[in-house]
């Protein structure tokens, strides 16, 4: 009993460090709801981090989608279509959909694409070129980077195990 009693606090702690992560207004050829899980599932995986974010951003999809709206305000993150995409917003991302989910998909160092591997060149490519465009605060982007990327903040170290060799006997 009592063993069921600490895992229910504790539960309870870890679900009280989340921030609440809404899915606002949507419509018609919306993607909001694709950008809503990438935000959920990094606000799940990385809950201080989430915290820890403020501003507003306006995600702009060159295939016509309407604009997509993340407000970061610390406790509560709420995603949806842009109600306004002509207010002032702290950070803008503009580019085609595919483009954006390359840089979620790219492995991060520092909260941008890592150069060391094939999918961090090609989303490093994507910006240098100006398929994916940012403008605004280079910390808020990179944030925000780091929130929806598809990949864990750290991966195991790879140990490479060296076979046992056995010492030749000695006589004595």
């Amino acid at each position: 009993m009592a063993l069921a009693g600490i895992v229910g606090a504790l539960a309870t702690t870890v679900e009280a460090e989340l921030p609440k992560v809404s899915l606002g207004r949507t419509g018609g050829a919306s993607i909001s709801a694709a950008v809503f899980a990438f935000v959920e599932r990094g606000a799940i995986l990385r809950p201080q981090h989430a915290r820890e974010l403020r501003g507003s951003v306006l995600l702009r999809f060159s295939e016509g989608y309407p604009a997509v709206e993340i407000d970061l305000r610390g406790e509560e993150i709420l995603v949806g279509d842009a109600r306004d995409a002509d207010r002032a917003h702290d950070l803008v991302v503009e580019g085609a959909f595919h483009d954006f989910v390359a840089l979620i998909a790219a492995p991060l160092t520092g909260g941008l694409p890592r150069p060391t591997t094939a999918a961090g060149r090609a989303a490093l490519g994507r910006l240098a070129d100006g398929r994916i465009e940012f403008e605004g605060p280079l910390r808020l982007a990179r944030g925000l980077l780091r929130l929806i990327s598809a990949l864990p903040d750290k991966q195991a170290p790879r140990v490479r195990r060296v076979p046992a060799v056995a010492e030749p006997a000695t006589r004595a």
